[in-house]
């Protein structure tokens, strides 16, 4: 996969080819997937995601039509297959944490802030909300991305390239004798789509929670258990490895500690040259 810098003079060019790709993506989406806006903006550090119809697009590179179009159908088919806006994502991340505290028999202390206002505390409860929310993350992925596999072949190619090569470089880095939240949740997907060799994982304990993990999506996406169930199951089982990650610094399992680092040589010790401002001209640092 070559990467190509932007900049001032071929980032006009890469804008208009994203935003050409996505209407492509668009039509050729089944079902097809809302349409939906570009944020496009160069920043050192990339980062793909979506909110309720736009695009964020923020990266140093330009890596080529196959790989744009990749991100492009998985961000858009977030909002057909797994829609998680605002509303949906609080209400199942609580719900899920109110099934998971009456299993482990958690009640929150009630605090009196005042005649009318009581509050739960859940700051003692072992699996905090951010925790539900990163699982959440998971959970879409893994049910957009086994869409991708069974309707575009050659686009689930490019995915799965970047997933496995660039996702795990900094775990690779790191040489940690553990996995990593990152690795054990892309070591599930062998497990539910055909002809994918295995992926070699550390521990036992990741050998034991594959399988579990793979049934709980197959059982979600056949309808067999809700969203909100299976956000509490797998909640459960990447717990210890998201806790572990964060503990160690990793952010979620890629090794990342927060830092922004040089795109091209991942120093934590760069100079940042130009800077593009909100009206799109460029300043020299």
């Amino acid at each position: 996969m070559t990467k190509e810098f932007v900049t001032p003079k071929n980032v006009q060019k890469i804008q208009r080819r994203v935003e050409e790709l996505l209407v492509r993506c668009w039509k050729m989406s089944r079902p097809i997937f809302p349409r939906m806006r570009l944020d496009f903006r160069v920043f050192p550090q990339e980062s793909y995601f979506s909110t309720a119809g736009q695009i964020w697009w923020l990266t140093p590179f330009w890596r080529g039509d196959e790989f744009t179009c990749a991100i492009l159908m998985h961000e858009g088919h977030h909002w057909n297959i797994y829609p998680v806006d605002l509303f949906r994502s609080i209400k199942e991340m609580f719900e899920a944490r109110m099934f998971l505290a009456e299993e482990l028999k958690f009640k929150p202390e009630i605090i009196q802030r005042g005649l009318w206002r009581r509050e739960e505390d859940w700051s003692k409860f072992p699996h905090p909300i951010e925790e539900f929310q990163f699982v959440e993350n998971i959970l879409g992925d893994y049910l957009i991305n086994w869409h991708i596999h069974d309707n575009y072949p050659n686009v689930w190619n490019d995915i799965w390239d970047f997933l496995f090569k660039e996702g795990t470089f900094y775990a690779k880095e790191k040489a940690l004798k553990r996995d990593t939240t990152y690795m054990l949740y892309i070591a599930v997907y062998p497990e539910l789509l055909d002809n994918m060799p295995p992926i070699k994982v550390k521990e036992q304990a990741s050998l034991d929670k594959i399988p579990k993990i793979a049934k709980l999506i197959r059982d979600c996406r056949a309808g067999r258990l809700s969203t909100t169930y299976t956000l509490k199951e797998l909640t459960k089982l990447f717990h210890e490895n998201i806790m572990k990650d964060f503990a160690e610094g990793q952010e979620g399992g890629e090794g990342k500690d927060g830092t922004l680092e040089c795109p091209v040589c991942h120093s934590d010790e760069w100079e940042l040259a130009e800077y593009q401002k909100k009206d799109g001209s460029w300043v020299k640092v």
